[in-house]
């Protein structure tokens, strides 16, 4: 599934454009078909990565020239992405793999977003199955997780590094680190920014303002836009 939503998501791909290249599974599909497309079609784009896995692996896959940093480009045509969980009135949550700060930097500023996730993805309420990740600097994580758990309630646990014999917390691209916080409600799209104004946050995994967005969903049964 996640090929077939690579494919579709590449038919907004066009000669010249600014690509944001999300982050996750799905993205890295995604990055796996664009370049195909570029051989194939013999296109110019440019190519900026929400994290170091994404670069990396477009790096792996031919697509290195093609890479600019954020910093670099005014403009961005186009961002694919994908997701944690999807409502039916489009609030995303994001940030399963610790990239939320840059994914929201690039796609809150594309001309056209796609979000492309298995229909799993698609949720009633969100959280439902995912906590909502928030970026914080380090030295307020856990006043933090304090004034979430004071405000409204729930859990916030900082993440640690579940990777191979390193211990301690998990940083991010940026050098933070990451709450999960499971509220005892379901987020609203004013939350996103009330959690922001926290001293402390970077920003979180709550992607309300992109209604506009292109989301396009996959079963057994094909490729679907929600």
């Amino acid at each position: 599934m996640k090929e077939l939503l690579a494919k579709r998501a590449a038919e907004f791909v066009r000669d010249g454009y600014v690509v944001g290249l999300g982050s996750g599974s799905t993205a890295k599909a995604f990055i796996e078909e664009l370049a195909r497309v570029v051989r194939e079609r013999s296109i110019e784009v440019t190519l900026v990565a929400t994290s170091a896995d994404s670069e990396m692996k477009a790096v792996e896959v031919g697509l290195g020239r093609f890479l600019a940093p954020i910093w670099a480009i005014d403009r961005i045509d186009l961002a694919v992405d994908g997701a944690d969980e999807v409502t039916k009135d489009r609030l995303l949550i994001k940030g399963g793999g610790g990239a939320l700060v840059r994914e929201k930097i690039v796609d809150y500023r594309a001309s056209e977003l796609v979000i492309i996730a298995e229909s799993h993805k698609l949720v009633e309420r969100a959280p439902s199955r995912h906590p909502i990740p928030i970026e914080v600097i380090p030295a307020a994580w856990r006043l933090v997780a304090k004034d979430l758990e004071k405000r409204w309630g729930g859990r916030a646990e900082l993440r640690t590094c579940k990777c191979g014999g390193k211990l301690g917390p998990l940083v991010t691209d940026n050098g933070n680190y990451v709450l999960d916080w499971t509220p005892p409600g379901p987020a609203y799209p004013e939350l996103e920014d009330e959690i922001k104004a926290i001293p402390g946050v970077v920003d979180n995994g709550i992607f309300a303002k992109r209604r506009d967005a292109v989301i396009l969903l996959a079963d057994e049964r094909g490729v679907f836009a929600l």
